[in-house]
């Protein structure tokens, strides 16, 4: 299991931490084989790294331990997100469209909408996103290899 969680203390302590209860209730009643593969770090500035540390520190306290949360984090872009539910496009697909965005002359000259315009931030997203796949495979790997 992969739990996603934002950097807030709310996030982390009721979010998470009542993911940790409910994960305890099902792997004691019903699937003894379920693991917390990681805890992942979403929607966080790139460049707000004591905000990232401060949350792994929650995170470590609610769940008795730090190994658990992923190095790599998701960064927020708002546009990002509204782009991908407006056009139905994951990050990496937004990234493709970007490289069609109309230039700003064009949209000036009324050739083009700046509507059409995909975020290109989705680059990054689709990069952290990218980053955490591997992560995730890689975690998945070991586990399997030291069961």
């Amino acid at each position: 299991m992969i739990a996603p969680t934002r950097s807030d203390r709310a996030s982390i302590n009721d979010g998470l931490g009542g993911i940790s209860h409910q994960f305890a209730v099902v792997r004691g009643a019903v699937n003894p084989d379920l693991a917390l593969l990681g805890v992942v770090l979403f929607a966080v500035g790139s460049r707000s790294h004591q905000i990232q540390t401060r949350a792994r520190e929650w995170i470590a306290a609610e769940l008795g331990t730090d190994a658990a949360v992923f190095n790599t984090v998701v960064r927020h872009s708002e546009a990002v997100g509204v782009d991908a539910r407006d056009r139905g496009l994951l990050a990496h697909e937004l990234e493709i469209a970007a490289a069609d965005n109309p230039n700003y002359w064009e949209v000036r000259a009324g050739k083009a909408t700046a509507g059409q315009a995909v975020s290109t931030t989705s680059a990054s997203v689709a990069e952290d996103l990218a980053t955490l796949t591997q992560e995730i495979f890689t975690r998945a790997a070991e586990l399997d290899d030291a069961a």
